[in-house]
């Protein structure tokens, strides 16, 4: 018997059923799909000339290049009007992206509707506060009108930093450019707070200012140049897993040697095709690596640094170019600073070091071998015959991002690329995979938050963390679009404190003038609530987001957002920078509300609250968010853009995410075919022009050169090297205790904190709990095997998981999946960040792991125990 009901057939839509574009509200790839909506008993026949679809259902598809409709593409929801509708979301064929492929996170958009007889029924559907230990529906009234009268409170009594915030930022949780220009306009300059965060990290700051500081946005390049590449080199990303189509339809294609005609178009005139190699750069033997394995192991390179290494191992790479004289003399004279490049010689190439010298310290160190170095940067630079540059495409992502020393890491990289002149040609770039698809646009000429970047640009920015933890002048914390109970570092620690601090005023509340009732109505609520703030460590904390989550539990408020398809949205993908819209085709559940609705609506309250004081000045700042439409949010955000009438060799001086001039109607037109930004208007034409690939021209710098940067010195002894945060585990006989290296990572199955997935029954059954990779080695030093049970430990927190013996881990070093919806592995990070950067280190501590008695049952009958880490 099958675990869940099966369709014997699918409803197929009529000619006449509504046709939106959208796209995929999941990973950074940005696939496109077609949503059809028609109403249910009104279906479509099987030939051609009887559905949307135009294909002929009485035949059988052509295996992989036929019609893709399966099962989770299809649900049924509830219209304004009350009636029940079809929703049929299939991959586009029109899309350049994923050319109607599809992962399993896209196939199952369908399923992430709201319907009340599934489980997505867990929606929230109307704003609530926290009553004692009950959270009681109220209106929107009620709800905005209590938030803006504590949040006006507190900053007119403790300053606008006493309001701190931790939020989708850029694109995550399918937010677009329309809810994180209204985030950004509420905290900026409503509110005017540098007590700022991103979801995924302490503070508000970039990844990779390491890139960006040399020049170069890290979305650079598109994703043709994974088909063009001679050598693409994933580090610390695992595309397979969580940039599935891009590896699939791109990456692979190319290494398959299905893109020759391409090549033939884009190389030089007599420039060699060669069969592409791939270089992984992972402590894991991933799926990336065994797939691409698989095809043809000679092509495929595999450096295992040891753990917070890279930037070293970057750097040898590059020296080991420099003194085989495969460097791109000619890109580094014309196109880079030759000031700052003498920086970069002595500290990070360290050329006054003997080569031998100092590759057999980067070998103590890393734990890569100097011929697998030298391999690697004889595939990234040595010349093709003829002297032609070989074209390479560097990709990177978490693996590094989430590393130790942030900033040195991801300069390492970028100059890598510098130095082998792979940088504005087809087949090459440097730059970030991404995480999920970005939507930037936040005010800054008009903020008054005083924004501050790396150390070298004024930073590094607060750690908001340890803010609302520890500092009593936190007084008000939002958190929208994540739940950083599983998400953030350290967080046991963290959880703990929150609640403590929440739960401090909760109980001031629930203690009302000696009575266990609470004020009622919002303004006497309020009043309560500065009381509460002013007389302990109490935190007041505001919670929006689709569903219940883990912090959603010490909230105060709770306020219901709309999600994908409820409301008009833009973004960019990551590998392209392809903007698209994601069409509304579907009403939000009861009163939830978009994001952007809901922060306008609290601005404007404070400035109706602001004008009967008769505080004009401040009320000025809280003005211009009552908006009626996305389209308005969208288009109040471009003015935010400067000047974009520029000619083409002038892109690098725009923003990455510049779309002044685009419209709704516009982005309609285009559909899946989009357009890339940085978005220009031309000079001569008037018309609207995309950016395929950046830096052909120039560098986004004043003088247009790529600016280096010199490496912090390093020593080679583990003692040495790591910060106090790790080297305590080899103290005091932790290290005897705390055996094991510890990383973390994402599975292809579970998306971000697993927001949706969690209410999609098979997903919820194929990953039943958190899981932890061990070597075969180690599991026979434990005595565990597959699906044994343990207790996963250190000194910052603990989990339980289930065990997976496979050769994916080296000896000495497990994997976890970072986290699942009640449960996380970052209990065990450390709370270390980079000084530079307040980038936090989520991909090395160290563990111990203890087996626990007995088994769980059910997780043993629906969990697949077989090796899950070859694809041969």
């Amino acid at each position: 018997m099958a675990l869940f009901a099966r369709k014997d057939q699918l409803p197929i839509p009529p000619k006449d059923a509504e046709k939106r574009t959208t796209v995929c509200q999941y990973c950074n790839v940005g696939c496109g799909y077609d949503v059809y909506v028609w109403p249910v008993g009104k279906n479509g026949g099987a030939k051609p000339n009887e559905n949307a679809l135009g294909v002929d259902f009485t035949k059988q598809q052509p295996a992989l290049a036929g019609q893709t409709i399966v099962e989770n593409m299809h649900s049924v929801i509830t219209g304004k009007d009350g009636k029940q509708y079809n929703v049929l979301i299939i991959p586009s064929k029109d899309s350049p992206i994923n050319r109607g492929n599809y992962s399993i996170r896209g196939g199952t958009n369908a399923q992430t509707t709201y319907s009340p007889t599934k489980p997505t029924r867990a929606r929230l559907h109307h704003p609530m506060i926290r009553v004692g230990d009950e959270f009681m529906p109220i209106s929107w009234d009620e709800a905005i009108d209590l938030i803006a009268r504590v949040v006006k409170g507190v900053k007119d009594t403790y300053g606008p930093d006493s309001v701190a915030m931790k939020i989708h930022d850029h694109g995550g949780s399918g937010s677009g450019f329309e809810d994180n220009w209204a985030v950004g306009k509420f905290f900026f300059i409503a509110v005017g707070t540098r007590m700022l965060s991103i979801h995924n990290r302490p503070a508000y700051n970039s990844e990779v200012w390491g890139q960006r500081e040399r020049g170069v946005h890290e979305l650079n390049y598109t994703y043709e140049d994974a088909r063009l590449a001679d050598t693409i080199v994933l580090w610390g990303a695992n595309s397979f897993e969580t940039a599935s189509v891009f590896y699939t339809e791109h990456m692979l294609a190319n290494f398959q040697g299905a893109t020759e005609e391409e090549k033939k178009k884009e190389y030089l005139k007599g420039e060699p095709i060669e069969p592409a190699r791939m270089i992984i750069v992972d402590p894991r033997r991933t799926s990336s690596l065994t797939v691409a394995e698989s095809i043809d192991k000679s092509r495929v390179l595999h450096l295992r640094p040891n753990l917070g290494t890279d930037y070293v191992l970057a750097n040898a790479i590059a020296r080991a170019v420099w003194e085989k004289g495969w460097h791109d003399k000619e890109f580094i004279q014309r196109r880079t600073d030759l000031k700052t490049f003498e920086e970069y010689k002595k500290k990070s190439l360290m050329l006054d070091v003997p080569y031998d010298e100092f590759i057999s310290r980067v070998e103590k160190l890393t734990g890569v071998s100097k011929a697998d170095i030298e391999k690697a940067a004889e595939w990234i630079a040595k010349p093709k015959s003829g002297g032609f540059r070989r074209r390479t495409l560097i990709i990177y992502e978490k693996g590094v991002i989430w590393g130790y020393k942030n900033y040195d890491t991801i300069a390492a990289i970028a100059q890598l690329a510098a130095l082998t002149g792979n940088y504005g040609k087809p087949g090459t770039g440097c730059g970030r995979q991404g995480g999920h698809q970005e939507g930037y646009v936040r005010p800054h000429g008009s903020s008054r938050a005083k924004l501050v970047g790396s150390i070298y640009a004024g930073g590094p920015p607060p750690n908001i963390d340890e803010y609302v933890k520890n500092d009593p002048k936190a007084k008000v914390y939002f958190v929208s679009g994540t739940d950083p109970y599983l998400s953030t570092p350290n967080a046991q620690e963290y959880k703990k404190r929150v609640h403590e601090r929440t739960l401090a005023l909760t109980k001031y509340l629930s203690h009302y003038s000696g009575f266990a009732g609470e004020p009622a109505g919002s303004e006497e609520r309020a009043k309560r609530i500065l009381e509460g703030l002013s007389k302990t460590d109490g935190l007041f904390l505001v919670v929006i987001n689709m569903y219940e989550t883990e912090i959603s539990r010490d909230a105060h408020v709770i306020l219901p957002a709309a999600g994908w398809g409820e409301t008009p949205t833009t973004y960019i993908n990551c590998n392209s920078r392809l903007l698209r819209i994601a069409d509304q085709f579907m009403e939000p559940p009861g009163d939830a509300k978009p994001d952007w609705w809901i922060w306008g609506r609290i601005a404007t309250r404070m400035k109706e609250l602001y004008e009967a004081e008769g505080n004009y000045e401040e009320a000025k700042y809280c003005s211009g968010m009552d908006w009626k439409t996305a389209e308005e949010v969208f288009l109040d955000g471009a003015n935010e853009f400067p000047n974009n009438r520029l000619p083409e060799e002038d892109e690098a001086m725009l923003p990455a995410e510049c779309y002044k001039g685009v419209t709704y109607e516009y982005l309609r037109k285009v559909g899946q075919k989009g357009i890339q930004v940085p978005v220009r208007i031309d000079p001569k034409t008037g018309q609207l022009v995309g950016t395929k690939r950046r830096y052909t021209h120039k560098f986004g710098t004043p003088d247009g050169k790529f600016k280096w940067y010199g490496t912090d010195p390093w020593e080679p002894d583990p003692k040495k090297f790591y910060p106090p945060q790790i080297t305590k585990y080899f103290e005091n006989g932790n290290e005897n205790r705390f055996p094991f290296w510890f990383t973390n990572g994402r599975s292809q199955i579970i998306w971000q904190t697993g927001y949706h997935d969690r209410y999609l029954p098979e997903k919820v059954y194929t990953v039943p709990m958190l899981y932890v990779e061990i070597n075969p080695v180690d599991a026979e030093r434990l005595g565990v095997k597959s699906g044994d049970l343990v207790e996963v430990y250190n000194l910052e927190g603990n989990a339980v998981a289930l065990v997976l013996v496979n050769d994916a881990p080296p000896p000495g070093t497990v994997f976890g999946l970072m986290y699942r919806w009640r449960e996380s592995f970052n209990h065990l990070t450390t709370s270390y960040t980079d000084p530079k950067t307040t980038i936090p280190w989520y991909k090395a501590s160290r563990v111990g792991i203890r087996k626990l008695k007995g088994s769980l049952e059910s997780v043993l009958k629906n969990t697949s125990l077989l090796p899950n880490n070859s694809f041969i």
